[in-house]
């Protein structure tokens, strides 16, 4: 309290001068004073005693204790005769006035009561930590438990930040860190470039730089606080060969990607190796809690495990829109599958539109004006695949899951008999016997494989229901005939004659075709002593891994899928099944020799029961796990050092935009209201496809985006060589035969008067010339350099 009253000593110090303010101030001697009330009226003079004895104590002569009374009673405001508190009307040296105003009323705090400090141990928080761990009993992740093994909490793994999903076959990161800054960094092609790789920058520059939490441009600086982290301006990326119009089986996807001080370096072979480097580079990058972009120094090699990578969709069982097509298309893509098998007609639909056999989509769809795909959807998928390095198979399965081809084309189905011998009313398969159904298969097929150029087409051929044919007199008469005794012949002879109308198809348009039939296509021929054929690819959706063991060893094209079809759900964590897929693994283990006859895998996503809403939350990121079984090396296959980064990966897709579903229990991802992460809905889908629309819609392949210059690379250093051999041969005619036979020659390679080498004027000339032609062709590399930085940035050094 002494202590309290000194401080409030000094302020009353610094605020009065020689004039007294409006405070009032009670006398200490007022108890013996006749003022009533205790209280009087103090001249200056008086008041800086009192002050000066507050602040340094009473005189020697004045009892402690009168001290110590004025003390706890200074801050009292002074009170008239009637107790009403007093206050200056005018001012003076030796007698200021006071005159009485109205009492206000006063409110007095009551003071609150003092808590007991507890004696207790702390609460348990304070030494908690969330610890994620694998819980080896309960096969999920959860957090640590405690001394009471029954008290387990299920908790997804933290995300890994800045890792690589699937995982790099040679991934060397180290601990240096560089800064990226978005409105800052540029990318570069410095090899062969074409519409693929610059639209593959836009969409890097979108993706590597979603926010997390707020984005900070701001300088970052090491632990001493001093040393600021560099910045990282550029990606160049270097493309050995010329781009390819369209992938195919045999693209190569290998790219080295390199980050350090100067840049990052991307070198491929191909663009499509580009692709798949700079989603590997987008990955990379992270960001810290104050929101800078961070990336570490960084080395990769890496190239797929397998070349076919793929994720089937069905489009028949229920309608699936374009946008939610093109935004599985690029969840594809940031997992590096390169193969879309679009199974699009079915039992139940044929969403297909035929412009050959119009009525097959105006009787076979659910809707002809609102649930099918034209030519100009399926030209725009097919379009925007290409652009993410994507592969698009179209499925026309036949000659099972053909009902709603019937409803448009007469005779086309066989005709069911009841056992009386009697049509009972219902259609089975594609009727075999016919040759209206071969025109009818041609005419279609050729105008398919005029819309999807890829060098493969599904031809389906799975769970046909031999029980028409076997009832139909017809096809029984034509069985005996042709000494078949065994209806699984009939099959085989359906694909046979089917695979040759694709083969001529595909002489026609000049290209090879190989075609893809489902397993019982294969086991069926088999067992009546055909065969599918080496050109023709059989995809395995059923058995163990010693059966595709046995078919890979018979020296057949095989692509697997039978631990992966995601339109199987069941509670918990279920892409543990899918990573660590048990026949993949047998066949692994089998030590088989004809491994390469194994071109890769699908994910299989069947639409009876998804539709539009809920295909993307169901698809992905289950699917995730397939792709790094894919892509990575078979020995990449620990699930629990899996878990953190294929948990960063949905939560990366996630921020990017794509309506993805919980994967491993409960957790949460960051990410900003701001970010298309915060609201799933389509519209930022359509925003990216429409993009590549607009500077893509003519059908001739090469035309590039505006303000993107081509250049002819082998013309760049061809064409000086051309110039130089050519003054090379002037230059020798004109000192071999006579200059006046030569006009042009003498102008420009004038010699010196009596000698036979070249004047000072004709060096000039040669000199001009060269650096003439040397610009006019190195132009588009400047310009295209120009329309990247602009003028900010030209200062900055190109590594």
């Amino acid at each position: 309290m002494h202590g309290l009253s000194k401080c409030v000593a000094v302020l009353l110090l610094l605020c009065f001068t020689r004039r007294v303010t409006s405070e009032e101030y009670r006398h200490p001697d007022a108890v013996s004073s006749g003022v009533p009330g205790g209280w009087q009226r103090i001249n200056a003079s008086e008041y800086r005693r009192l002050v000066a004895e507050h602040k340094h104590g009473p005189p020697k002569d004045q009892p402690a204790s009168d001290h110590l009374d004025a003390e706890k009673r200074f801050d009292e405001p002074l009170r008239g005769d009637r107790g009403k508190p007093l206050r200056r009307s005018n001012y003076g040296d030796d007698e200021p006035a006071f005159r009485a105003e109205p009492q206000r009323p006063r409110l007095r705090r009551t003071p609150r009561p003092k808590l007991a400090i507890p004696t207790a141990p702390p609460r348990p928080r304070a030494n908690f930590s969330k610890d994620v761990i694998w819980l080896v009993d309960d096969n999920t992740f959860g957090l640590r438990p405690a001394d009471d093994q029954s008290l387990k909490i299920r908790m997804g793994p933290p995300p890994a930040s800045g890792s690589p999903w699937p995982m790099p076959r040679v991934y060397q990161p180290m601990a240096l860190v560089y800064q990226l800054k978005s409105a800052e960094f540029h990318m570069h092609a410095l090899g062969f470039t074409c519409d693929v790789l610059e639209t593959a920058f836009e969409r890097t520059q979108k993706n590597a730089f979603v926010a997390s939490v707020p984005a900070n441009a701001g300088e970052v600086f090491y632990s001493d606080g001093r040393t600021a982290v560099p910045v990282i301006y550029y990606l160049n990326v270097t493309v050995a060969k010329r781009c390819d119009k369209y992938p195919s089986l045999r693209m190569v996807e290998s790219y080295d990607l390199e980050v350090k001080r100067s840049g990052v370096t991307i070198y491929a072979q191909e663009v499509w190796g580009a692709l798949r480097g700079l989603e590997t580079f987008s990955q990379l990058v992270y960001q810290d809690d104050a929101g800078h972009f961070l990336i570490n120094k960084t080395f990769i090699s890496d190239y797929p495990r397998f070349a076919h990578r793929g994720v089937l969709i069905d489009t028949a069982r229920h309608y699936i829109s374009k946008e939610v097509l093109i935004s599985n298309l690029e969840a594809m893509a940031q997992n590096k599958f390169n193969v879309f098998h679009w199974h699009i007609v079915d039992d139940q639909s044929f969403p297909y539109q035929s412009k050959v056999l119009p009525n097959l989509t105006e009787f076979g769809s659910y809707n002809p004006k609102t649930h099918i795909y034209t030519h100009e959807d399926i030209v725009e998928i097919v379009n925007e695949a290409r652009l993410r390095g994507i592969r698009v198979i179209p499925e026309f399965d036949s000659p099972g899951h053909t009902l709603s081809w019937g409803y448009g084309t007469d005779h086309l189905l066989t005709s069911c008999y009841d056992y009386t011998g009697e049509p009972n009313g219902f259609y089975g398969p594609v009727n075999p016997i016919l040759k209206w159904t071969y025109t009818v298969m041609q005419r279609l097929f050729t105008e398919v494989m005029e819309l999807f150029p890829d060098m493969s087409i599904h031809l389906g051929g799975d769970e046909v229901p031999y029980e028409c044919w076997t009832a139909n007199p017809f096809i029984k008469r034509f069985m005996r005939r042709n000494n078949m005794e065994d209806v699984k012949e009939l099959l085989n002879l359906y694909e046979k004659r089917i695979l040759s109308i694709i083969s001529e198809i595909g002489k026609r348009q000049n290209r090879r075709v190989r075609p893809i039939v489902w397993q019982e296509v294969y086991d069926d021929s088999g067992q009546v002593g055909g065969s599918v054929g080496p050109d023709t690819i059989v995809q395995m959706w059923k058995g163990s891994g010693y059966d595709l063991q046995a078919m890979v060893e018979a020296g057949q094209k095989v692509i697997y899928s039978t631990c992966w079809y995601l339109d199987y759900i069941s509670y918990g964590q279920d892409w543990q099944k899918y990573y660590n897929c048990e026949g993949l693994t047998t066949f692994e283990e089998s030590g088989s020799r004809n491994t390469s006859n194994l071109i890769g895998g699908e994910a299989c996503m069947w639409t009876e029961y998804v539709d539009d809403s809920i295909l993307m939350p169901r698809l992905w990121p289950r699917a995730t796990a397939i792709a790094e079984r894919l892509w990575s090396s078979a020995s990449v296959n620990d699930m629990v050092l899996a878990a953190p980064r294929i948990e960063e990966q949905r939560c990366r897709m996630q921020r990017r935009g794509l309506a993805v579903g919980v994967l491993a229990g409960p957790g949460y991802c960051n990410h900003i209201r701001n970010t298309p992460g915060a609201a799933h809905n389509w519209s930022y889908f359509a925003r990216l496809w429409k993009l590549g629309q607009r500077n893509y819609d003519t059908p001739s392949y090469g035309q590039l985006k505006n303000k993107v210059y081509v250049v002819d690379m082998n013309a760049m250093y061809l064409v000086p060589l051309v110039i130089v051999v050519s003054i090379c041969c002037l230059t020798l005619l004109s000192v071999l035969q006579d200059t006046s036979r030569s006009r042009i020659i003498t102008f420009f390679l004038l010699r010196a008067p009596g000698t036979s080498r070249l004047g000072v004027r004709g060096l000039l000339y040669v000199f001009l010339l060269f650096a003439f032609a040397w610009c006019v062709w190195t132009a588009p590399i400047w310009m295209n350099v120009w329309e990247d930085t602009k003028k900010p940035k030209l200062s900055q050094p190109v590594f």
